[in-house]
């Protein structure tokens, strides 16, 4: 069967998890020579991510949500729908949910592949004990695709390569704020940063974590060469991580945007709620296990690094 068009449904929530997409992507448009069209969680802003990609034919989001039964039945036929609207070739799942692959299996299309399971209705145990990025190139090789390195750096159509000033931009939270270092040990980096160089620093958290705008405003006041970007969208973020030379923050999708973009990354971890997975992305990235070394010694390293580049 010759394969024309092609459906991939992305579920996961997170900007890094679509950086750790981009080689399967890339792979699918490369081997069947055909543009893709995604179905994306809402949450994790494809279209702003991707929005340079010349691989997308086009992205339509939908919702993720946990829901009660009678409304997964409700949920159950119209997602069929939306995907029989497709009318595909072959359609591929990056999750193995149920709520998601069930509507797959009664769906219309002609090839169907689930990240994650065995067959239809058997899931691996080996998907659930390992990571995003590690199952999206396990599975991705399983169906026959060449996953090539570069395939981890997004498209930039107005990308700056020389710049004349080292912005850093910084990002102090994580998702569900699990991974989160300290915000006491940010703002002691923040202050040798502003005494030991002359770079601007862009401070970046969640709107869900307003409150932080008041701790940091009250540490550094008026400052000029700090600027906040939570009102900012992610297309606007991902511009000024272009614009900066280096990233540091939490292991979360700032880093990976960082990584994604080549520049020099720090990220810092809490190993017993995530592990360093930008790695697969860069060898550019400087990583600090939190629980291993102590915030004094991050933050010497950090600055070390800043200072002799």
């Amino acid at each position: 069967m010759k394969i024309k068009k092609i459906l991939v449904i992305i579920a996961h929530r997170g900007i890094g998890d679509l950086i750790y997409h981009l080689p399967l992507l890339r792979s699918l448009t490369k081997k069947y020579k055909t543009k893709i069209d995604l179905l994306s969680n809402k949450v994790n802003r494809a279209k702003e991510v991707y929005k340079d990609e010349n691989f997308i034919s086009s992205i339509n989001y939908f919702d993720y949500d946990r829901v009660k039964l009678y409304k997964f039945i409700f949920n159950f036929f119209k997602f069929i729908k939306i995907i029989n609207s497709y009318n595909s070739d072959y359609t591929i799942i990056t999750s193995g949910a149920t709520r998601l692959t069930l509507p797959l299996i009664f769906s219309n299309s002609k090839k169907k592949c689930i990240y994650g399971r065995n067959s239809f209705f058997l899931k691996r145990k080996i998907f659930f004990n390992s990571t995003s990025s590690v199952n999206l190139q396990r599975y991705s090789k399983k169906i026959g695709l060449a996953i090539e390195k570069e395939n981890f750096f997004l498209k930039r159509k107005f990308f700056k390569k020389y710049l004349k000033q080292k912005n850093i931009f910084l990002s102090v939270d994580s998702h569900h704020n699990q991974n989160n270092w300290p915000l006491n040990n940010f703002i002691l980096l923040i202050n040798k940063l502003m005494l030991e160089t002359n770079h601007k620093i862009y401070i970046n958290f969640s709107k869900n974590n307003l409150y932080y705008l008041r701790i940091f405003k009250k540490h550094f006041k008026n400052d000029h060469r700090i600027k906040y970007t939570y009102k900012k969208s992610i297309s606007e973020i991902i511009s000024i991580i272009e614009k900066s030379t280096y990233v540091i923050g939490n292991e979360s999708g700032p880093v990976c945007i960082g990584a994604t973009l080549k520049k020099k990354v720090h990220s810092i971890y809490l190993p017993i709620y995530t592990k360093p997975e930008s790695k697969i992305i860069s060898n550019n990235i400087s990583y600090y296990n939190a629980d291993l070394i102590c915030a004094e010694k991050i933050i010497k390293r950090i600055l070390v690094s800043i200072k002799k580049n």
